[in-house]
């Protein structure tokens, strides 16, 4: 008998946790959006990565769009357009 308590409290507290990972998990995810570096005059419109630690970023700044890469060395810009319009 003392087997099967010690195994409905071991289930009971696997569970608890599962659900407290899943309650956390679901919460990080609706405030995530809070943490956006997007702002009214600047959006990154989009970003791929070409390998460790080494991205490419499409970049609205107000009226202008922006190529930039981005690797160990920093930032740099590879491309500059002015929007027309």
């Amino acid at each position: 008998m003392p087997d099967n308590l010690e195994l409905i409290k071991f289930i009971a507290s696997f569970a608890i946790l599962v659900i407290f990972l899943y309650a956390l998990y679901y919460y990080l995810q609706r405030v995530q959006h809070k943490f956006n570096i997007q702002g009214k005059d600047l959006k990154i419109l989009e970003t791929k990565p070409l390998g460790k630690n080494r991205f490419i970023f499409l970049v609205e700044a107000k009226d202008t769009l922006l190529l930039l890469s981005s690797d160990e060395n920093g930032i740099k810009v590879l491309k500059e357009w002015k929007k027309n319009g």
